[in-house]
């Protein structure tokens, strides 16, 4: 068992097992093609140490299965440690699963080894195989790591599989940040994933530009008919051949010599003494001063050189290592073995020994999981029958679905190896390991802390020693309002390799991310203040509110359904227990302040991350009712307590809008509601609570309040005010009004609060606007005018200068809607500044553009709906998406 070092001479022998298994270890993956789970389990375990550790192993399905088959009921509790302390995963393909690779990483170093040798004390042990070692650290051996981690993300995307994704995502991390990236050293792994071995081959020894004068020969398996060895001469055309053979290689022996025969080349024949089996693939080509060693899990034959994984063709890793000419021959003879020279007639001995994959069961078990209450979750190929049986080996139980569609036992099962078996008890399929999700994800406990902790990032030390600091503290444990924080390096890891997306099954790894996200503790949250009803009492989200608060229960009389008439009823509230501190004067300048603006308005931007929706479906409606109720708390508790100065009256309306905005929309149907189809939206509004419109209407209010700057402040606000009325979100009532009067310290009837914002909502300054506009959209001017056309429906003109080429600038159908949400009008006319272009809009009408004077008029190829130009403008859409093509580029 020799090494194919990075640099200089092949000077040690390899010892796998040394290597890898050490009590240092935190992590081991493996693939290989057979495994003997009994050594595995009871000495090389063993020699790995306890947990934190991450053990997978990637094995053949087919000869998995055949060994689990073979398992008598009495030794099925010797795989006790199986999908506990390590994860066992068949890989099911067309061909042969047949790549030996392990990667160990210990003390922050990682060794990856590529080679011949299965997990078997044969394949680690025996001395015949030939393995590479890379290390860390190194260029090579970074490059190598990276490589070998690339191609393991797609073997991942492969298998399918959940849990092995997420032990590999845990992988990722461990594995140092120097074999992540590799711009320099080119690696030396093949895989045969999208490129055969033999094509890989060829190239590398083409673009060198000598000639082979040599081509070395060496493995145990060949095609029947020597094919893959013919394709070699094709490609290579070496003036000389030298085969390295047993009287246990399995060919046919006639057609090899014949093909060799044919080729041109000169022949030598070597036979290794003493007469063993001998595992090593080796393939050694010498071209003059150069010479390359490929070695790894490929056999002579099609399956492994010259098909890919898509063609029906095994799966295979090899390495090709440029070597010295001396350093190459020398890898032809293992340890203890020399080597006598035949003729080429010897070869006409050897025979081609058949050696069939095991037939597959029409019925898959693909996977099987236990679950807390000892029933077993399973996962088939054809989709289950309900009259299936499970089966331990020892009892069955019978297999029902529950509402999620997930296949369960209808009892518990007790033993790790199950199987199904039909109506009549004869087995159906073929035998997998129970999961134990408990305590595999025990395993990697030390390994891998909860995402985003038990404090937001951006509050440490004293902050977490005053009210708000509290209050963002029990926010952040009770709900996810950023996913990001959940989220993992998977999705971006590929990218950072420099992989292409079609290499990777970016399912798979949404489908981790959901279901990692579900499985968040605070998820359940969600589910319960969302879809629990209660009649007569408080309501759930209000429950919530007071609990994240830690306030006193709400005082008698108190509206059970209104938080703001609650708070005004809690004047003197009191610390929860054990949270009794001492009054402390909080300045304005104090750190807290501008932490807490920091964490507000990134939980608000978080609001529009898609994911969100994977931790429940509801959660960004929870999480802006939970929000807009704390920040009427926080209102009234700064007004109540100026002197803390923890969060002044602008922050709080700046926060306000940060998470009135994304969910509300503005009217051009960007807000999370509009995005929802009519039955959904329906249903959230009407699960909303029903404090919350009165609470929306008095936070809007105090943004609009008579004061300095108003103008500018109704301007900045009215989309957004208008989005929050037309929801329903924008009802004052008269809990809103005592509120108001409470933190104004003015008396606030609420008919003075609902004509403030309706006049907000109706407010029209033309200039203000324009201006705004013009700076948010980048242009040079804007005026808007009425329009002299006679057209009744066209009631707006807006002048533009700075939009040249308005077919392919997105922002032309973002300022229609603007001005059209503006003024509350369907038809608006753009007209470029001194002539040119001028283009019509009408809702439900086309659209109709005059390039200039002169110019033909234009039409869009069909009528324009409001909601189909929201959606434009959501969508970052152009003009030239509605126009014939020949105006895509026209100014």
């Amino acid at each position: 068992m020799t090494d194919t070092p990075e640099s200089g001479p092949m000077t040690r022998t390899v010892q796998p097992i040394v290597e890898l298994f050490n009590g240092g270890a935190q992590a081991l993956w493996a693939t290989t093609y057979t495994m003997d789970l009994a050594l595995f389990n009871e000495f090389l375990l063993a020699r790995l140490g306890e947990p934190p550790l991450n053990i997978a192993v990637l094995a053949d399905h087919r000869r998995l299965s055949t060994s689990l088959g073979r398992i008598p009921a009495q030794r099925a509790d010797t795989l006790a440690p199986v999908n506990r302390r390590w994860l066992l995963r068949g890989v099911r393909i067309s061909g042969a699963f047949h790549p030996k690779s392990y990667l160990a990483v210990a003390d922050g170093r990682a060794t990856l080894l590529v080679g011949s040798g299965n997990l078997s004390a044969g394949g680690l042990d025996d001395g015949r195989e030939a393995f590479t070692t890379f290390r860390s650290g190194t260029l090579v051996g970074d490059a190598a790591i990276a490589a070998w981690r690339s191609w393991m993300r797609r073997l991942v995307g492969i298998v399918g599989d959940t849990t092995l994704a997420a032990r590999f995502q845990h992988l990722e991390g461990q594995i140092p940040s120097t074999a992540v990236v590799t711009q320099h050293v080119p690696s030396p792994l093949l895989h045969n994933l999208d490129t055969p071995i033999a094509d890989q081959l060829a190239t590398v020894v083409t673009e060198s530009g000598t000639r082979v004068n040599e081509l070395w020969l060496a493995a145990p398996f060949y095609d029947a008919d020597a094919v893959a060895v013919g394709t070699l001469l094709d490609m290579l055309k070496p003036e000389r051949v030298k085969l390295f053979v047993t009287g246990s290689t399995s060919v046919n022996g006639e057609r090899l010599a014949e093909r060799l025969a044919t080729s041109g080349a000169g022949v030598d024949v070597a036979a290794y003494e003493p007469d063993q089996f001998v595992h090593a693939k080796l393939i050694g080509i010498l071209a003059g001063p150069r010479a390359w060693l490929l070695s790894g899990s490929a056999n002579l034959s099609s399956a492994a050189l010259r098909l890919t994984h898509a063609a029906q063709g095994n799966i295979e890793l090899a390495v090709l290592a440029p070597l010295g000419t001396d350093e190459v021959r020398a890898a032809f003879t293992p340890p203890g073995t020399t080597v006598r020279e035949h003729r080429l007639q010897t070869l006409t001995y050897l025979s081609f020994r058949a050696r069939p994959e095991p037939a597959l069961p029409a019925v898959q078990l693909v996977a099987a999981s236990a679950h807390p209450d000892g029933r077993i979750e399973i996962t088939t190929e054809p989709a289950w029958s309900d009259d299936w049986l499970l089966d331990d080996l020892t009892c069955h139980q019978a297999l029902t679905a529950d509402d999620k569609g997930r296949v369960l036992t209808v009892g518990p099962l007790e033993g790790r190896l199950v199987q199904l078996l039909d109506a009549d008890k004869q087995v159906l399929s073929n035998r997998v390991i129970v999961d134990d999700p408990a305590a595999l994800a025990a395993t990697l406990i030390k390994g891998s802390t909860r995402s985003g902790g038990d404090i937001p990032p951006e509050l440490h030390g004293a902050e977490l020693d005053t009210p708000l600091g509290r209050a963002l503290v029990r926010l952040h444990r009770n709900l996810a309002m950023d996913v990001s924080e959940l989220a993992t390096t998977t999705s971006t890891a590929a990218e950072a390799r420099g992989e292409h997306s079609e290499q990777t099954d970016d399912d798979l790894w949404e489908r981790l991310e959901r279901e990692q996200f579900a499985c968040d503790p605070r998820a359940s949250i969600y589910n319960r203040v969302w879809r629990r009803h209660t009649l007569g009492g408080a309501e759930p989200l209000i429950e919530l509110i007071d609990a994240l608060r830690a306030s006193t229960p709400a005082t008698a009389g108190a509206h059970p359904h209104s938080l703001l008439a609650q708070l005004l009823d809690r004047t003197h509230e009191q610390p929860a227990q054990g949270e009794h501190r001492p009054p402390r004067p909080w300045k304005p300048s104090t750190r807290i302040r501008t932490r807490a603006r920091n964490l507000l308005r990134r939980w608000a931007a978080a609001q529009t991350d898609p994911r969100l929706v994977w931790v429940d479906p509801f959660a960004p409606a929870v999480n802006f009712s939970v929000m807009a109720l704390t920040l009427a708390c926080l209102r009234l508790d700064q007004a109540r307590h100026p002197e803390r100065g923890e969060l002044t009256e602008d922050d709080l309306d700046e926060i306000w809008q940060l998470w009135l905005r994304p969910f509300v929309g503005t009217g051009q149907g960007d807000g999370w509601l509009d995005q929802l189809d009519e039955p959904t939206r329906t249903q959230v509004l009407d699960r909303l609570p029903t404090c919350l419109p009165e609470t929306v209407a008095a936070l809007c209010w105090l943004l609009v309040q008579p004061g300095r700057d108003r103008r500018e402040r109704i301007v900045a606000s009215k989309p957004v005010l208008s989005a929050a009325l037309a929801h329903g979100l924008l009802d004052p009532t008269e809990a809103t009004s005592r509120y108001l009067t409470d933190v104004t310290r003015q008396t606030v009837t609420c008919d003075m609060a609902v004509d403030q914002l309706l006049g907000a909502v109706d407010f029209i300054d033309d200039d203000l606007w324009c201006a705004r506009t013009a700076e948010e959209f980048g242009l040079d001017e804007l005026r808007l005018a009425a329009s002299p056309d006679q057209t009744v429906a066209i009631r707006l003109r807006l002048d533009v200068r700075g939009i040249t080429t308005p077919f392919v600038d997105a922002r032309v159908p973002r300022l229609v809607v603007a001005a059209q949400h503006y003024r509350r009008c369907d038809g608006v006319v753009l007209r470029a500044v001194e002539g040119g272009w001028r283009l019509s809009f009408v809702t439900d009408e086309t659209i109709a553009y005059l390039p200039g004077v002169g110019g033909a008029l234009a039409e869009s190829t069909q009528p324009l709906t409001r909601r189909a130009l929201e959606e434009l403008c959501t969508a970052g859409g152009v003009l030239a998406d509605l126009f014939p093509s020949e105006y895509a580029t026209t100014p």
